[in-house]
């Protein structure tokens, strides 16, 4: 039997989080700077690169995916008035608070869902809208035994729902006879 699921894995292997608004929050924060919480969350509806799915970015994937996440935080605290020097102190305190490992809880369930579904004969594949070191993240969870490949959109430079996303998908995986998309997002996941 060649079948594969595809998993995501915010909200749906991991409970959801808000890591991204926290991170930019607590960065700034950290730097002894304030800013509004909400308008802290506003601009990271803007900021990450899965809420312009559109967008085809294969030129600016791994590290190069940080540098255009960090441009706009630079462009933000710059509008509310921190100034110029504390900028980098601030990308980087943002990378560490949103790469951080407690930002994580699984489901209960997650492993022995996993586990279960291989012993059912799937090969589970993580499909991610996220940064680049996810999969350094996914070992440190003790996920990576169930899983056969990653493709995570930073690496590729196309986000789900994208169909370019999906296609590579699928090809990582060896072009299944059959596999199920596993996820939280109607759109993201289940659309695409």
């Amino acid at each position: 039997m060649d079948h594969v699921l595809f998993w995501d894995f915010d909200g749906t292997l991991s409970l959801p989080n808000k890591s991204f608004t926290s991170a930019i929050y607590d960065a700034i924060s950290l730097c002894g700077y304030d800013v509004d919480p909400a308008v802290a969350e506003a601009f990271c509806a803007t900021l990450y690169s899965w809420k312009t799915p559109q967008t085809d970015y294969t030129d600016r994937i791994n590290a190069q995916w940080w540098d255009t996440h960090f441009e706009k935080i630079r462009r933000f605290c710059t509008s509310q008035g921190i100034p110029s020097a504390a900028l980098e102190t601030i990308c980087a305190k943002f990378r560490t608070q949103l790469i951080d490992i407690s930002n994580y809880r699984l489901y209960n369930d997650t492993i022995q869902t996993l586990e279960a579904c291989i012993h059912l004969g799937y090969r589970n594949y993580l499909i991610t809208n996220n940064y680049p070191e996810i999969t350094d993240n996914i070992q440190k969870l003790q996920l990576s035994p169930y899983f056969s490949g990653y493709i995570v959109s930073s690496h590729i430079g196309y986000e789900k729902p994208r169909a370019e996303f999906f296609a590579y998908a699928k090809k990582a995986a060896g072009s299944p006879a059959k596999a199920y998309v596993i996820g939280d997002n109607p759109n993201a996941d289940i659309l695409g």
